[in-house]
């Protein structure tokens, strides 16, 4: 889905006497769908798609209003708990362009940003689009990235934000995105990114991926394919000429008590005392006990790239451990990079998932996973000399 496409917005006078805003609602579908016809000719929204939108926690969809009818929309998504917010889509009816509408409904679409708890907006926008470009120039919006062949079309996508809060404005991420290919793989790709931002000569591919899952598995989970511990991950980095530190929360194998059957058990209990066995040869610290963002945060201060055990469940819903990379703090949130970009239906893409904010309570709250708030974190560096 391209989030702003050519959608006409002109600058221009607001007579604010005449134009209103509010949230839409299912009477509006009719005018939202003959405005997007209009307004597009391809890569539209649907009448069903709106009808989601207009319905989900997650959405928020503004109408401008002229006389009682409907001349404008803009449309932000969300993502629980992340202090990021898209621009999804934007379209003013072209018989009332040239008045300024476009102005006001990006201000509006900050405003649905805020109330979220969202001080961070991002778009994407056709590069062939020099109208909707200086309308966001103009507003304060940065280009930052630029998505060769985008479109349908085969059009570009040039990629802007804006920081509505400027206290919370962060250094760039030096990580590149690689998205998991499998549901069990979240451990091998966040590493695979902490050791590229550390070492760009490691290509970041899926032979990478599964031999790294390969090696740093626990074998068994409650059902399925088993995740990647901390002590895995470790020696797996540790094989590839990285320094490496470990932090969790207790001694023993995670998450056994999750595994049904008895021998199952078994087995992630001998790769769990095996792989300690490895730590132990390979010299890598391991400090046990309980520990928060300050002590993530001093450790990258120091040059360290972490990757920290999460529960989806304050993100997407899902009570299931979760590998993140932390790409960065700042006085109120943590910057995490995220390898899985959620479900097919979801308007998030890669680039939603790199470096997005937490607020650092929440991210506090996050890494703790389950009823024993279990907390693990990898620390990943480079070989002195």
């Amino acid at each position: 889905m391209s989030w702003v496409r050519n959608a006409g917005v002109i600058l221009g006078q607001l007579d604010d006497s005449q134009i209103g805003f509010r949230l839409a609602h299912d009477g509006d579908l009719d005018a939202l769908c003959d405005i997007e016809n209009r307004s597009f000719d391809i890569d539209r929204l649907s009448r069903r798609a709106f009808k989601r939108f207009i319905g989900s926690e997650t959405a928020r969809l503004r109408v401008a209003e002229c006389d009682g009818a409907v001349v404008g929309y803009a449309l932000v998504v969300f993502r629980s708990n992340v202090a990021l917010a898209r621009l999804y889509s934007m379209a003013v009816d072209p018989n009332f362009r040239q008045k300024g509408i476009g102005r006001a409904l990006v201000g509006q679409a900050e405003e649905l940003s805020l109330d979220y708890g969202a001080p961070i907006l991002r778009l994407e926008v056709s590069q062939g689009n020099a109208v909707a470009i200086a309308l966001f120039h103009g507003a304060g919006y940065r280009e930052f990235a630029l998505y060769p062949d985008y479109y349908p079309d085969h059009s570009d996508a040039l990629r802007m934000e804006r920081v509505l809060v400027p206290q919370s404005m962060r250094l760039p991420s030096p990580i590149h995105f690689y998205h998991q290919t499998l549901p069990f793989t979240c451990g091998p790709a966040s590493l695979m990114m902490a050791m590229n931002a550390l070492d760009p000569l490691v290509e970041m591919d899926r032979s990478l991926e599964i031999a790294l899952w390969r090696e740093a598995t626990t074998i068994f989970m409650t059902s399925g394919h088993g995740g990647c511990g901390p002590l895995g991950l470790a020696l797996a980095a540790d094989r590839r000429g990285f320094n490496v530190e470990v932090l969790r929360s207790r001694d023993g194998p995670l998450f056994v008590d999750s595994v049904r059957k008895a021998k199952s058990r078994e087995v992630v209990e001998l790769v769990h005392y095996d792989f300690a066995r490895q730590i132990e040869q390979a010299g890598i610290p391991v400090s046990v006990g309980a520990f928060g963002v300050t002590e993530i945060e001093n450790r990258m201060r120091n040059g360290q790239m972490a990757l920290v055990l999460i529960s989806q469940y304050r993100i997407y819903g899902d009570k299931i451990p979760h590998w993140v990379v932390v790409s960065g703090f700042d006085d109120r949130f943590v910057y995490v990079t995220d390898p899985d970009i959620g479900d097919d239906h979801d308007p998030f893409n890669g680039s939603d998932c790199l470096s997005f904010p937490i607020l650092r309570h929440e991210f506090d709250l996050m890494a703790r996973y389950g009823r024993d708030k279990v907390q693990a974190a990898v620390f990943v560096s480079k070989k002195a000399g």
